[in-house]
């Protein structure tokens, strides 16, 4: 298969994606919106980084020959490719194992070439989920590929996680290659959803250090307050809240400087990123330094305030307090 460069990432030639469309048709009866598949997203993990270090014309080199690369094992493990961004694909397979047999072939073959640079590994992080998906024009949509992509996100580079249903759908040998990691709450989900670790190494001592490192980092919540308002965000929930003058947002500031969906908080495997999405920028004031950010992503730390458009000195009436602590009341240590 080969890849074509447009405007918002790499994308199979159109014979190529007849060829894949063909083979999911086979697949799945696509007259019926209630067929489950296994939707897996696979990531290349610090990307933006590799551009900046490498140079955009070998960082493209190295992100196209990589994606190509997870397609072809994708193919040889009978799933298809439904698409590839910037920096991800996203595969469908009928069989739960074959997944997961594709997930650690990938990390495997990733974890041994370098090619085609000598001088930088490429890691990958994968999420999948089973469930019923809706096919149209050779893409799938449906809350089981939402739910796969927001898996996706909370791995590590070189893990691969699977949701609790998932998880069920595997014989016995997969099921003891994989560790229940936490559970989580998502948006739009009523009940909470188990987040299972797939482990393909041998020592059961390295299982255990990354299960007690990851439980650590997500025993916390971030308090975000504005007047009387407060929203929380626990780190074990794959969500996202927004916050702006808009009457959607989840947070809403009736500030002019603020724009109508000013800036998201975003909850990472215990960290949480503050993303500027503004005309204005935004301030954040942490240990009596504040720095200015505008379309930028930047984590928050420990305990301080944030002003929407304007210096806090400008915008005492719409200051934004947050707060990071500990699932036990203490706060959260600053970096």
């Amino acid at each position: 298969m080969f890849f074509w460069f447009a405007d918002n990432g790499y994308y199979l030639k159109s014979e190529d994606l007849w060829y894949t469309r063909a083979t999911f048709n086979l697949v799945v009866n696509v007259t019926s919106t209630n067929n489950e598949v296994t939707i897996m997203f696979a990531d290349i993990v610090g990307s933006t980084r590799l551009y900046e270090i490498m140079g955009d014309e070998v960082a493209e080199k190295l992100v196209t020959t990589t994606l190509k690369q997870l397609s072809n094992i994708i193919s040889k493990s009978q799933g298809v490719t439904i698409k590839t961004g910037g920096d991800d694909v996203m595969c469908s397979f009928s069989n739960v194992e074959h997944a997961l047999n594709a997930a650690r072939d990938m990390h495997l073959f990733l974890a041994e070439r370098t090619a085609p640079s000598k001088d930088y590994k490429i890691a990958i992080r994968i999420g999948a989920n089973t469930g019923p998906v809706i096919p149209s024009e050779g893409d799938l949509y449906g809350d089981a590929v939402n739910l796969a992509a927001r898996v996706a996100a909370l791995a590590r580079g070189g893990k691969t996680l699977v949701t609790g249903y998932t998880f069920d759908q595997l014989s016995e040998p997969f099921r003891k290659r994989c560790q229940r990691l936490t559970t989580t709450t998502v948006k739009g989900k009523e009940l909470p959803i188990d987040i299972y670790d797939v482990v393909w190494e041998l020592t059961d001592e390295l299982t255990r250090i990354v299960g007690n490192e990851v439980v650590n980092a997500l025993q916390s919540f971030l308090s975000i307050r504005y007047d009387d308002n407060i929203i929380r965000l626990a780190a074990n929930a794959i969500t996202s809240a927004t916050v702006g003058r808009g009457q959607d947002c989840d947070l809403i500031i009736p500030s002019q400087q603020a724009s109508r969906e000013h800036c998201k908080i975003e909850c990472n495997r215990g960290k949480y990123i503050f993303v500027d999405n503004s005309a204005n920028g935004s301030y954040i004031t942490h240990n009596q330094t504040e720095m200015f950010f505008h379309q930028e992503r930047v984590p928050l730390i420990g305990e301080g305030y944030i002003s929407l458009g304007e210096p806090a000195a400008n915008n005492p009436d719409f200051l934004l307090h947050y707060a990071i602590e500990l699932t036990d009341g203490s706060q959260a240590k600053s970096a």
